[in-house]
């Protein structure tokens, strides 16, 4: 479990104090897909950036499985894969498993090939293995960087808006590889603003406004509560960030 308690970044930006994130806490059990979803600039990837350790909170702590993993060393913290926004996530002058090996590597592993090509089939990506990732379509450069991030068999995945700008057919490709990993007992966290892959992947939503997080539950229940009769989630979204 994934225990997060009094979490808050404020930047200092020209002389003035931003808090990006208040203060939450709030536990996050494997298992389940949590999606953090809220507009521009509310939060969600400065959160995810401290979860992966590449911003330091200003307090806060953060704890895996009771061990902290922010004054703790490198060892205390949990086998992570991440997928950050934008195109830095791959080397694009590597091959598809050449991008592997290379990430694989940098956190000492081997003996992942049979697991790599595993994710590889399941991404649909067996027809670009050699083709350098410069080359390659930007939702195939997406599932480059996921298949990466899934081979190191992590404990925690963090996923930053893994769908944006993708076409239907690849966005579910990706959703139902992450929905395969619950099985895996993985904590899964992703940010999101596809509210499709929010009602068929999450298991909980939770809101991010004005730097504020607050755990909505399950998609079911927030179009149940917010979605005035209507089913579709987009429209409970929008009536809980104009309240």
């Amino acid at each position: 479990m994934l225990s997060i308690h009094n979490l808050s970044k404020t930047y200092q930006v020209n002389g003035k104090y931003l808090e990006a994130v208040k203060p939450f806490s709030m536990d996050i059990v494997p298992g389940k897909v949590y999606c953090f979803l809220g507009p521009n600039g509310a939060g969600k990837t400065t959160t995810i950036k401290m979860l992966c350790g590449l911003v330091s909170p200003t307090t806060g702590t953060i704890a895996y499985n009771g061990r902290d993993i922010i004054g703790g060393s490198w060892i205390s913290r949990p086998k992570t894969g991440a997928v950050l926004e934008g195109a830095r996530n791959i080397n694009w002058r590597l091959t598809v498993p050449e991008n592997i090996d290379y990430f694989c590597g940098l956190h000492g592993l081997s003996g992942h090939r049979i697991r790599a090509e595993q994710y590889i089939q399941m991404l649909g990506l067996e027809n670009h293995k050699n083709t350098e990732c410069r080359y390659l379509s930007r939702g195939n450069q997406q599932k480059v960087a996921l298949a990466c991030a899934l081979t190191l068999d992590a404990e925690v995945l963090l996923l930053d808006e893994p769908t944006l700008g993708l076409d239907i057919e690849i966005a579910r490709a990706i959703m139902e590889v992450i929905n395969h990993e619950k099985s895996k007992n993985r904590i899964i966290i992703v940010s999101t603003h596809d509210t499709e892959f929010i009602e068929l992947a999450a298991d909980e939503v939770v809101l991010f406004k004005n730097g504020i997080l607050k755990p909505l539950g399950t998609p079911q229940e927030i179009m149940a509560k917010h979605g005035n009769g209507d089913n579709r989630f987009s429209t409970a979204y929008l009536q809980l960030i104009r309240s």
